[in-house]
């Protein structure tokens, strides 16, 4: 459909881009909206209707790129943001930071999201953006802020998102690996992540402990099979190890069985063997 501006499309885009918004939210433009339109939902349909914005649902329009109102002119990651932000706390993670950090070579045509807040669309995966489904995990830690690895990736003046860098990723792997990919992009993305020194064994360290002490106990052993282990033996207090249960090295992996191997420092069962571990992070390396 070729896009077509009426003089009021005009004024409502110069007005959203003199207000740095990409992303045009019912509830939160409503006011400046009404000043061009008696009722402005039915203003954005029909904008939306003619090609001058792109329909995100839940009341939000994101602004396309001039010539085309196709979601393929435009970045998805602000669209994203348009779409959870006015929710709440999230940021974009697991495969899709894995892809965007260039820590794997594979992609996904979804969006995979770490989320602060509850939605009954999202946990069903109701929810699309610019034709990505969004896959999200759900947590009450408060793990959103700038000294836990979360970053605000700035595109333009108007658009950005909320994305975990490479460290903060790459632990996440190990706090929510169905987010991730199969095991061995991810365990490869850690090899990866050493080689070219952008994973930082201190500060994984770091963001292991805010995430819990099986995350804390995976970190330590993914940085032992690296050679980093000095590093989480330091950082790592004693008590992360301290549980008559011993959690499974793979979250999401094969179940527990008594036959597994047991690491005697990090009191893991090795649900997947040390050697195919070993042999993936060495891909990445």
């Amino acid at each position: 459909m070729p896009q077509s501006f009426t003089t009021r499309d005009t004024e409502v885009i110069l007005r959203a881009r003199r207000k740095r918004r990409s992303v045009l939210v019912l509830s939160e433009d409503a006011d400046w909206l009404r000043e061009l339109h008696p009722r402005p939902k039915d203003l954005l349909l029909r904008m939306a209707g003619r090609g001058a914005l792109i329909k995100l649902g839940a009341g939000r329009y994101a602004i396309p790129e001039l010539g085309s109102d196709a979601v393929a002119y435009k970045a998805w990651q602000p669209m994203l943001d348009g779409r959870l932000a006015p929710l709440g706390d999230y940021y974009l993670g697991f495969f899709s930071a894995l892809e965007e950090h260039r820590l794997t070579d594979l992609s996904e045509p979804f969006s995979t999201v770490l989320v602060g807040f509850a939605s009954r669309q999202l946990s069903s995966g109701e929810i699309s953006v610019a034709g990505r489904p969004i896959r999200a995990a759900r947590t009450q830690r408060p793990v959103f802020t700038d000294d836990l690895g979360v970053e605000v990736v700035r595109l333009s003046r108007t658009e950005r998102y909320r994305r975990s860098d490479p460290t903060r990723t790459l632990v996440d792997c190990l706090w929510h690996p169905h987010l991730a990919g199969a095991t061995e992009t991810w365990v490869s993305a850690w090899g990866r992540g050493m080689r070219e020194e952008r994973l930082d064994p201190l500060v994984a360290c770091r963001h292991a402990l805010a995430l819990g002490p099986a995350v804390a106990r995976r970190t330590g052993l993914m940085l032992d099979l690296l050679g980093a282990g000095k590093v989480a033996r330091a950082q790592l207090p004693a008590r992360v190890r301290r549980s008559d249960r011993a959690p499974l090295m793979v979250a999401d992996g094969p179940a527990a069985s008594e036959e597994m191997e047991l690491d005697p420092y990090w009191r893991l069962r090795m649900n997947v063997g040390r050697r195919r571990l070993e042999g993936w992070l060495s891909y990445g390396k």
